[in-house]
C-alpha cells in the first residue's frame, strides 16, 4: 500500500497508528479491518486473514486458549513518559485532581477484559486505589468523550484522536497515562500469524518482517511526514493530528517489558497460568 507524496515519492502508509507492508518486498497484500482483536483472531483462526495485528495481550490469552498464534514482529509500544496516546481524563471543570478521587466513581473502558483494562486497573493500583472499588463501565471508544462531556461518567480511559480532542478542546483534563503508569513502555502492537503460515511461506514471512522494520524506521525518521502519512489514511483532519504525539512504534523488543505485561496478564486472571516471554519469542521475533 503507498500513497502518492507531494513530492511525488511514494511514501510508506500507516494504518491509523499501525504500520502496512510494502509490495516492494514481493507482498501483494490487502488490508481487512476488524473492530478489535477478538474479532481479527476468529477471522485468521478461520483462514480469512494470513497475518493479524494486535495487542499483544489479546493473542497471548488466545495462545494460552489453543490457538495457533506465532509472533511475527512487534510494531508499537507505550510511551516511557508522557504525553502518551492513551490516558485516563476527566471534564476539565471536574473536581477530581487524581486517580484516587475516582474511587467510587465511574469509569468508561472501552475494551474490557484486556491489556488495555488491566493497564487501567495497574494505574489505579499504583496511585492506592482498589480498582474493585471503581465502578468500570463498558462504553465504545468513539461514543466515550459524548458520555463524559455529558457528565453521564465521571471519567473515561481513552485512546487518541479523541484524547487529543478532548485536550484541545479544553474539554478534558488528564489524570494517568495509564500504559506509562502500570508498565512504561509496555508492547502494545504486535503482528501474528500461524505456524503452518510460516512453514508454507517462510520468504513471505520473512519479507513482511523487513517491511514493517523498514516502514517503522522510515515514519520516525521524519515525524511531519509521518503525520501527513496518518492524515492522508485515516481522513482526520491535518491540524489534529499535528497536535497529537507521534506514535512509538517500534520493533525492538525489550523482553522485561513482555515479561511485565505477562505477570499483569497473569496477575488480572487474563492468562490462568505463569508463563514466560521467550515463548513468544521465535526466529521471527528475537529480542
Amino acid at each position: 500500500f503507498f500513497f502518492q507524496a507531494e513530492d511525488g515519492i511514494r511514501d510508506k502508509l500507516v494504518t491509523g497508528v499501525q504500520t502496512c507492508a510494502l509490495p516492494i518486498y514481493g507482498l501483494n497484500v490487502e488490508l481487512v479491518e476488524f473492530r478489535n482483536g477478538n474479532e481479527a483472531i476468529a477471522a485468521h483462526q478461520g483462514g480469512a486473514v494470513d497475518i493479524l495485528l494486535t495487542i499483544p495481550g489479546t493473542s497471548m490469552a488466545a495462545r494460552e486458549r489453543g490457538f495457533d498464534l506465532v509472533l511475527l514482529t512487534q510494531s508499537e509500544i507505550a510511551k516511557s513518559e508522557g504525553p502518551d496516546t492513551a490516558a485516563i481524563v476527566v471534564k476539565s471543570d471536574a473536581p477530581y485532581k487524581s486517580l484516587k478521587d475516582l474511587e467510587g466513581k465511574r469509569v468508561g473502558l472501552g475494551a474490557p477484559r484486556s491489556q488495555y483494562s488491566v493497564a487501567v486497573e495497574k494505574a489505579f493500583k499504583n496511585a492506592g486505589v482498589d480498582p474493585k472499588k471503581v465502578n468500570f463501565a463498558d462504553l465504545p471508544f468513539p461514543t466515550m468523550s459524548d458520555v463524559l462531556r455529558a457528565g453521564q461518567i465521571d471519567a473515561i480511559a481513552v485512546l487518541d484522536p479523541w484524547l487529543t480532542q478532548l485536550a484541545t478542546s479544553g474539554q478534558g483534563r488528564n489524570l494517568s497515562w495509564f500504559y506509562i503508569d502500570s508498565v512504561p513502555a509496555q508492547p502494545i502492537g504486535a503482528w501474528w500469524t500461524k505456524k503452518s503460515f510460516i512453514d508454507r511461506n517462510p520468504q513471505a514471512a520473512k519479507n513482511f518482517v523487513k517491511a514493517m522494520h523498514e516502514t517503522i524506521d522510515y515514519m520516525h525518521a521524519d515525524h511531519d511526514r509521518a503525520r501527513r502519512n496518518v492524515a492522508a489514511y485515516t481522513g482526520m483532519d491535518p491540524a489534529l493530528v499535528e497536535k497529537m504525539p507521534v506514535n512509538s512504534w517500534s520493533y525492538k523488543i525489550d523482553p522485561a517489558k513482555w515479561q511485565a505485561v505477562i505477570d499483569l496478564m497473569h496477575e488480572s486472571g487474563l492468562l490462568e497460568k505463569p508463563h514466560k516471554a521467550e515463548e513468544y519469542f521465535n526466529e521471527f521475533a528475537k529480542p
